[in-house]
């Protein structure tokens, strides 16, 4: 934790180490030759560093980690942040702000601004970085107000139909003439799709030959499908609350039962319903679908 003298002029290059894991030297070749940090200077002229280059540098650090460039991941950092970003001013950290910024964009009807923002997002982070730590932190600040009573309808609509738009063009382009087939619905009810199809999208990428059945699914017709092509896998995404639990229950009921799996928000314990979960992220999705594929 920092000092109250640190909160109140910021922190030594030091203190930042402690708080990020990367060492000093580490943090020094990073200002000198990229510029991330914003330091400021005390009246002696010694560097003080801010909570927002706490958030750039684990960022950064998080972004190295997955095995990306040192110089990648800072113009990643760049194209996220915009122009209008004030040097200094303490923000929780660039795909936050960025996340904030699309939901502000759909909120005002900004259809334009909307598209900037994901050309931004999609440009700057591998598609499921970009979903779980923009679009869905997005989509769900607009959930909240709508829960307290705000109107957002058109705004999540603004949103989902931009990013669907996305998603889309990658399954296409994803499509494979061979591997294993998979079906991917949403249930009865379930009408936010935005997770399915990203979800199918990253099977498409990995080998999968997906077929994409959209929201409000009925899975006994889904599964007719599954079983006319011979399905390796069906998963049935979730995303409301309780949406797990009658799909579980109508599964239970189908003829390929066995081939059928939940996946998304709402996706229980795999103890709960006695049948295989997928997630609870996307990649733990993605890595769950590498497992059947090689079946």
């Amino acid at each position: 934790m920092s000092t109250a003298s640190e909160r109140t002029t910021g922190m030594a290059i030091g203190s930042l180490a402690r708080r990020t894991g990367v060492p000093v030297d580490t943090l020094r070749a990073w200002e000198r030759r990229y510029g991330v940090l914003r330091p400021t200077r005390t009246d002696g002229g010694q560097r003080r560093y801010g909570d927002e280059d706490v958030e750039r540098v684990l960022w950064l650090a998080a972004r190295v980690a997955e095995g990306q460039r040192i110089s990648d991941a800072v113009a990643s950092l760049q194209a996220l942040e915009t122009e209008d970003d004030a040097p200094g001013a303490a923000a929780p950290g660039p795909t936050s702000a960025l996340a904030s910024r699309l939901a502000a964009a759909a909120r005002q009807g900004d259809g334009p601004r909307v598209e900037i923002e994901l050309d931004r997002t999609f440009a700057a982070l591998p598609l499921v970085q970009a979903m779980e730590l923009v679009v869905f932190p997005a989509l769900a600040e607009l959930g909240r107000r709508w829960a307290d009573g705000e109107e957002v309808v058109v705004a999540e609509h603004l949103l989902s139909t931009a990013t669907d738009r996305r998603l889309a063009a990658r399954l296409s382009a994803a499509r494979r003439p061979r591997g294993p087939i998979g079906i991917v619905a949403c249930p009865s009810g379930e009408r936010h799709s935005v997770g399915a199809l990203c979800l199918s999208v990253l099977m498409a990428q990995d080998g999968w030959r997906v077929s994409f059945l959209g929201a409000d699914t009925p899975l006994a017709e889904a599964d007719t499908v599954a079983q006319a092509r011979r399905a390796r896998a069906c998963v049935a995404v979730c995303t409301y609350p309780g949406s797990a639990a009658a799909a579980a229950a109508e599964i239970a009921e189908l003829a390929n039962a066995r081939l059928w799996v939940l996946s998304g928000p709402d996706a229980p314990d795999p103890r709960i319903h006695q049948m295989p979960v997928w997630g609870p992220s996307l990649e733990d999705a993605r890595a769950a679908a590498a497992v059947r594929a090689a079946e």
